[in-house]
């Protein structure tokens, strides 16, 4: 799970800025409106480039949060394209959900994640010190990976407690060793293998955590 970074000064979503700043200068509690669901989503899988924030799973082509579709601060995907806004497999992660009631649309609360990890994961919340986008936050400091099992575990060096709390998260809340996504991890980092043995460039697009620490094993 590997850091991720929100940069609020650099939306493309100027509208939806706007709109929230003055939401939270009012004082006023966040509406449940979706005018601009879109704008958020696809802001937040630039940041991730195109991938869950907690599995590094691929959920979203780049086409579809492309610079040239931010038209006068407002997302606007045309519907002609070959990518239409519905094509994607993430849903919107709000990280602390006790924030949902009031900051429903709060920037620095938000990520997108696998639709299938998000339906399993419900309202659990994460260890608030395993937030990606904190500026302390490094994978390397609360995670290692077993190459042979291809499963994230606790930083071994962690104090008993902290890699206990850090077990939950992996097992029941991040699913970062869900059956499915354990798996696509396997055969991504093995296709990387290959190719580089055999002298081939493989695109790294997804699970950059686990790649980078395998890679590096070599």
């Amino acid at each position: 799970m590997r850091k991720i970074d929100k940069n609020y000064n650099t939306l493309l979503s100027t509208r939806y800025k706007t709109w929230v700043e003055t939401l939270e200068a009012n004082g006023s509690q966040h509406p449940l409106s979706r005018t601009y669901y879109d704008d958020v989503a696809m802001e937040l899988y630039k940041c991730q480039q195109g991938v869950c924030a907690y599995t590094e799973r691929w959920i979203c082509p780049q086409e579809l949060y492309a610079n040239d579709i931010w038209v006068d601060g407002k997302y606007l995907n045309d519907e002609s394209a070959e990518f239409q806004r519905v094509d994607h497999a993430g849903e919107m992660d709000h990280f602390d959900p006790n924030l949902k009631k009031d900051k429903y649309w709060l920037w620095s609360n938000l990520f997108m994640i696998d639709a299938k990890i998000n339906g399993i994961k419900s309202n659990e919340q994460p260890s608030s010190f395993l937030k990606p986008d904190l500026d302390d936050y490094a994978p390397e400091k609360y995670f290692d990976y077993d190459e042979v099992t291809h499963k994230f575990i606790p930083n071994t060096e962690l104090p008993d407690k902290t890699r206990a709390e850090i077990q939950i998260m992996i097992d029941n809340v991040l699913f970062l060793n869900h059956g499915v996504v354990k798996n696509d991890r396997r055969d991504f980092i093995n296709s990387v293998k290959f190719k580089q043995k055999y002298g081939m460039t493989p695109v790294i697009d997804r699970f950059f955590t686990a790649v980078r620490w395998c890679i590096k094993l070599q």
